[in-house]
């Protein structure tokens, strides 16, 4: 698997090979970034804390693993290749129920990693 783009490519194989064996919890890559999106690598080895986001929309793709995801009150169990949007101001979390979970997830507009809201569910 590679990503192309702007930058050239990347190796994500490679790169998924490497980062999920020595994962410990939830470890996140940056891939890319524009004025628009961020886009990342996120490996989940454990659960995501019930959060939702502000300011920005997000969709993921599983790429590796399966896990299911809490989204407004309901869960959805998803496999490699399903593909999540959840809307911003929406309550979800991503629990792995593989070795690791790798999802591609993409954020609108770029974000910064400090629009996460902890919430209780």
């Amino acid at each position: 698997m590679k990503l192309f783009g702007p930058e050239g490519v990347r190796d994500l194989e490679g790169l998924i090979k490497e980062k999920a064996e020595e994962v410990k919890e939830i470890e996140v890559v940056k891939l890319s970034e524009s004025e628009d999106m961020t886009q990342l690598l996120v490996f989940i080895r454990t659960a995501e804390q019930p959060h939702y986001h502000r300011e920005h929309d997000l969709t993921f793709t599983v790429v590796r693993g399966h896990g299911e995801l809490y989204l407004n009150g309901r869960r959805e169990k998803l496999r490699e290749g399903d593909v999540a949007f959840i809307p911003r101001g929406a309550v979800h979390f991503y629990t792995n129920t593989s070795v690791v979970s790798v999802l591609l997830a993409v954020f609108s507009p770029r974000y910064d990693g400090k629009d996460s809201v902890k919430v209780e569910v």
